[in-house]
């Protein structure tokens, strides 16, 4: 058999020195990662395509170098297990909630599809992938008494009284604890607050009763006349502490008000903000709203989402229902009228 030809060896010199190069090799091309491709091709909120990225790109750095087209259904049945049994970040018990798990199964299902739709790949690894099964939901409204309680103790909140009184108004109508700290002094307006950039796409405008707008009105007046900027991009709430005061109150800052309140008033039981958006939704149905409307009210697009919020509710009003319709009943079917 005849040798192959010897690659070449150059000789350059410099300052009068051979100065030897190797065989000459051509650079190879990558081609644009698909990820990035589908991010692009996709019309997200900025929001939506953070996660997004960060939920694919957690599995790609799983896969340890593997291509997206040798991705089998067996590897997204060990993904789904790796997610089930790792602990959180910066906790050491607690695993990954079933909704986040699904949250980046579904990311994962919405790129394969896409691939799939664009013939990048042959086969869907995820077609059979399935969610994992949410626990009961635990009741997550408060008594209304409770929160009563959290308004008795305003005012042994000093100068927070005022801010910490237009927060739980917020909190009162729905409103999530990063959507209250999001906002700026222009979403309040024409007695609604306007909620711009909200998690999945939930913006809307949320009616406020005269009981939270005299709230946020006193609030706005006590900043004006303590110097605070009021203008219309300005943030409506303001931190209070001596390192960042007068700078945009965090999510952080929302959830402690809460707590603070709670301690104040002794109540056992660890209340948290999103509690108050549960009780909203809850009390509403309960007072005869039509639940498509509050469903409208809290910006919620899907009807199994909002079960989880009004589920306690619906059930209290079938039974209300029940007895009503037993008291009334002439069938004889549930016993004589003199029963």
């Amino acid at each position: 058999m005849a040798n192959s030809d010897p690659q070449p060896t150059f000789i350059e010199f410099q300052d009068g020195k051979p100065q030897l190069k190797g065989p000459v090799v051509p650079q190879a091309t990558s081609e644009p990662d698909w990820m990035d491709r589908f991010l692009e091709d996709r019309e997200l909120r900025p929001s939506t395509k953070k996660t997004y990225t960060r939920q694919l790109r957690q599995f790609q750095r799983w896969l340890a170098g593997k291509g997206w087209p040798d991705v089998t259904d067996q590897d997204l049945t060990r993904y789904k297990t790796h997610l089930k049994t790792t602990p959180k970040a910066n906790s050491l018990e607690k695993t990954l909630s079933p909704a986040s798990i699904n949250q980046a199964l579904a990311s994962i299902q919405s790129f394969f599809k896409w691939l799939t739709a664009k013939r990048l790949i042959q086969y869907n690894p995820a077609l059979s992938l399935e969610k994992v099964t949410d626990a009961p939901s635990q009741v997550k409204d408060l008594e209304v008494s409770i929160i009563q309680r959290l308004e008795e103790v305003l005012p042994f909140r000093g100068e927070r009284y005022n801010r910490d009184r237009a927060i739980v108004e917020l909190l009162k109508h729905g409103l999530r604890a990063n959507e209250v700290a999001a906002r700026n002094v222009d979403d309040y307006s024409d007695q609604s607050i306007k909620i711009q950039g909200a998690k999945w796409g939930s913006d809307g405008v949320v009616p406020l009763s005269a009981q939270a707008c005299g709230a946020l009105d006193s609030y706005l007046g006590w900043c004006l006349s303590e110097g605070f900027d009021t203008s219309a991009d300005a943030p409506l709430f303001i931190s209070l502490s001596n390192r960042n005061r007068g700078q945009r109150m965090g999510y952080k800052g929302i959830y402690n008000c809460i707590k603070d309140l709670a301690e104040l008033a002794e109540l056992d039981e660890k209340i948290h903000p999103h509690q108050l958006r549960h009780t909203f939704g809850t009390q509403l149905i309960l007072e005869g709203m039509n639940p498509e409307f509050v469903r409208r009210l809290m910006r919620i697009k899907s009807m199994n989402v909002f079960g989880r919020y009004t589920k306690r509710a619906l059930e209290l009003k079938a039974k209300e229902s029940f007895y009503d319709t037993l008291q009334a009943s002439e069938s004889g079917l549930f016993g004589s009228v003199s029963e």
